[in-house]
């Protein structure tokens, strides 16, 4: 049965049946398998589709088209990286962790759903780059993790990185080099920043943008 919410943002990006069947044959596995296996903490289960699931696919958002190659940093359970793979199917997405038990959990899901598209790396983002994309949910603070992001990109690359779920963004934000993008299809409203690489045209301008916006497929 599908989750209301999910329903919702995935008919704001324009998603197909078999995109719906990929993501809750995933769900499935977070629950059976993933969060018993600890990629999420036991709690997660009873808001996994609004707060993690959701809040995963809302980063397609921040891509203009879909990218040649994305490198998800932390992925944990896969999120952003696999919701993102599942949207993008001609992206190579690769899922970094430092944790090979996580990284074993993350390989036996891709199997699971069976995705040509997305390969599994051990390792820490301090031994990667530059590349062309780069996704990061809930792995720095966003202080932290903007200027790690931007580290990470070849020229003209795009970074998004996963601020928060609330009603009115931080000011702080807007110092942090990147355009703020709400995501108001979320409830409450998420909060993306994209970071561009700086041997290119930025995308935000003297303190940044706030900006809400959807994404053509």
């Amino acid at each position: 049965m599908k989750h209301p919410s999910t329903e919702r943002v995935l008919d704001w990006l324009g998603a197909t049946d078999v995109e719906w069947e990929l993501l809750e044959t995933y769900a499935r596995w977070l629950t059976t398998e993933g969060i018993p296996g600890g990629a999420l903490g036991p709690s997660e289960a009873e808001r996994l589709w609004q707060r993690h699931i959701d809040d995963a696919l809302s980063f397609a958002a921040g891509f203009e088209t879909p990218p040649g190659e994305l490198w998800d940093i932390g992925s944990g359970a896969g999120l952003p990286g696999l919701p993102l793979a599942i949207l993008f199917p001609e992206t190579a997405v690769t899922l970094l962790d430092r944790s090979g038990r996580r990284c074993a959990l993350l390989r036996r899901v891709t199997r699971m759903l069976q995705l040509p598209n997305v390969s599994v790396v051990q390792g820490a983002f301090e031994d990667v780059g530059p590349v062309e994309a780069v996704t990061m949910r809930a792995v720095l603070p966003p202080h932290q993790a903007a200027p790690t992001v931007q580290r990470l990109l070849r020229p003209g690359g795009v970074g998004v990185v996963g601020l928060a779920r609330r009603s009115d963004p931080d000011p702080a934000w807007f110092r942090l080099g990147g355009k703020v993008v709400e995501v108001p299809v979320l409830d409450p409203p998420g909060w993306l920043l994209i970071m561009q690489d700086r041997g290119t045209k930025k995308t935000s301008g003297d303190g940044g943008s706030h900006e809400s916006e959807g994404r053509s497929r």
